[in-house]
This record gives structure tokens, sequence and C-alpha cells, in this order.
């Protein structure tokens, strides 16, 4: 009984792990995309980015 325990245990393990492998996969793609479209629009002002992200002054 508990060799059928385990065997299901590392059925649902494998499924865990393949599944979280493929969010990997899909969400490195979609940054892969989206840096893509940065760059094809001049990529990213830091001065920009830091007054967003700190609250410029000006």
């Amino acid at each position: 009984m508990t060799g059928v325990v385990q065997f299901m245990r590392g059925l649902v393990m494998a499924a865990l792990l393949l599944s979280a492998a493929g969010t990997l996969v899909e969400a490195t793609g979609i940054v892969g995309r989206e840096a893509a479209k940065a760059h094809q629009r001049g990529g990213i002002k830091f001065k920009w980015l830091n007054q967003q992200l700190v609250g410029g002054g000006q």
C-alpha cells in the first residue's frame, strides 16, 4: 500500500515540476518579446525610470 502512495506522490510531484518548468519557459518567452519591442522603440531612458521609481523633484 505504501508503494502505491509513494508512486502517486511521485506522479504528483513530477506534474508540479513540469508545470512550473512550463510556466517559467512561457514567462521567459514573454519577457524576451517585450525586450525586443523595447529595443525596437529605442530602449528605456534610465533618467525617466529613476524619476518614476523615486519620484523626481522636477
